[in-house]
């Protein structure tokens, strides 16, 4: 008996030191995970962001027919909304996007933006115009400046997540800064207006002729911006993936944010110097166009926002900027045609050039002609086109089939 009671109390004490160690041994280990649960949601996260650069270089097609909203790159400034472009967009708030430089102002760095783009855009636009015209190449010469303007467009469109992961503003900046005031609707239509009525050929040309003419600078302009974006994008795709960062320290993020808030400002106050100092015979080709250009692009950006999600089958945000772009040049040419001095000539100029050729854009047209189903892309183009040359027949073809085919100033 006292053997049994000796063995039973022997068995307690043996399970209570293992229960005791079994204690000892769980309590160190929560504190053993408990001492970096930091190094493992870093270590978590980096393992998150690889496998999404693994699936953004899969080779994807963009989905013309697709159910989903139509992709708006003229979105929100620091909101990358729905895509269709064979690519996931973020969908995270601005702040927590994991980018190297943290966005502390928007409104103000994104209107900063969109002015730097633009400057750069108009000058990059009216410098291939000035050579498509000086080599006197078989093409039209904004036919240069369009390919370009696509072509950048489709890599940003691509690169949009990585762009991103840099500084979120950067996108806008780069698609509805620059490549929209690249690229132009309204200059365009002008062009097709003239061959079709003919203006500035000699006497006796054929309406047929003219026609033809008109028809072919709109069919190969929409055939060589979609190649030319579809090049951009897939040259996105082959290209190195831009490195993950940390995020840099407050006060480099406070610096870098009061840098991007001025670099707008100190390049448009450098233009408008240019403007009222340098040489006059800069007025008309670029100077007036420079200064005057951002104002469209910001005007662009604001409509596409506030019009852009009225319709998902319909953009009424860039259709209204390229149908009052097109009103606007119609009214200039006819202000042209007799100029009260050089200088207000080259007023005239620098709004066709700068103003409406930012307000208007194709390089967002394309892109949104690849996320609207086909039938909805084609009523999109054609209703495009159509008032277009309806609204330079009604200001700039009532006066001049009139009988007045006196020439621009310009």
């Amino acid at each position: 008996m006292a053997e049994r009671t000796s063995s039973e109390s022997s068995s307690r004490t043996m399970t209570g030191d293992r229960d005791n160690n079994n204690s000892r041994g769980t309590n160190s280990a929560a504190g053993k995970q408990g001492e970096r649960p930091e190094s493992h949601s870093l270590e978590l996260h980096e393992e998150q962001v690889a496998e999404q650069y693994r699936q953004e270089r899969a080779p994807k097609d963009i989905l013309p027919n697709s159910e989903q909203v139509r992709p708006a790159t003229e979105e929100p400034p620091l909101e990358t909304g729905n895509a269709t472009l064979g690519q996931k967009a973020n969908t995270l708030p601005p702040k927590e996007i994991c980018s190297v430089y943290e966005p502390m102002y928007g409104p103000w760095t994104v209107h900063s933006f969109l002015i730097f783009g633009s400057f750069w855009g108009v000058l990059t636009r009216l410098g291939f115009q000035w050579i498509g015209g000086f080599a006197s190449t078989e093409v039209f010469p904004l036919f240069w400046a369009q390919i370009v303007g696509c072509f950048v467009m489709g890599f940003c469109v691509r690169k949009k997540n990585e762009i991103e992961r840099v500084f979120p503003p950067f996108f806008v900046m780069l698609g509805t800064g620059y490549c929209g005031s690249v690229t132009t609707w309204s200059s365009m239509s002008e062009q097709i207006f003239a061959d079709y009525a003919n203006l500035g050929k000699p006497a006796g040309t054929s309406r047929f002729d003219g026609f033809l003419s008109g028809t072919a600078i709109f069919l190969v302009t929409l055939a060589a911006v979609q190649g030319a974006f579809q090049v951009g994008y897939h040259l996105a795709i082959v290209s190195p993936i831009v490195p993950v960062r940390p995020r840099r320290a407050r006060r480099s993020q406070t610096f870098f944010n009061i840098l991007t808030i001025l670099v707008g400002p100190v390049f448009w106050v450098g233009g408008l110097m240019i403007l009222i100092f340098g040489p006059a015979s800069w007025r008309q080709p670029f100077s007036f166009a420079m200064v005057v250009g951002p104002f469209g692009a910001v005007v662009r950006y604001h409509l596409s926002r506030f019009l852009n999600p009225k319709n998902s089958h319909f953009p009424f945000g860039t259709f209204a900027c390229n149908t009052l772009s097109t009103t606007i040049v119609g009214v200039m040419y006819l202000l042209a045609r007799h100029p009260r001095s050089a200088l207000g000539c080259s007023a005239l100029r620098g709004v066709v050039d700068g103003f409406c050729g930012s307000l208007s854009t194709i390089s967002t047209m394309v892109v949104e002609l690849r996320g609207l189903s086909t039938r909805d892309s084609y009523i999109y183009i054609l209703v495009s086109y159509a008032a277009a040359q309806a609204v330079l027949v009604l200001t700039l073809g009532s006066y001049v089939w009139s009988g007045n085919r006196a020439p621009t100033c310009f």
